[in-house]
């Protein structure tokens, strides 16, 4: 299993990886696209994890 900086690390690289698809993309819908993707490789990388979450909430 992979600890969850590894995973951080990969998804990081993703995002930029799509951001520079995106900026030497010319059509417009590839353009939004690779964005859309790079947002969800970065909600991957700022998300709480579920059991983080759920301890907040359980705090309260």
């Amino acid at each position: 299993m992979t600890s969850p900086e590894i995973d951080e690390d990969y998804f990081y690289q993703r995002a930029e990886t799509e951001l520079e698809l995106a900026q030497k993309a010319t059509h417009p819908a590839a353009v939004r696209a690779h964005y859309i993707i790079a947002n969800h490789y970065l909600d991957r990388v700022y998300s709480q994890p579920d059991s983080a979450l759920t301890a907040e909430v359980a705090a309260e």
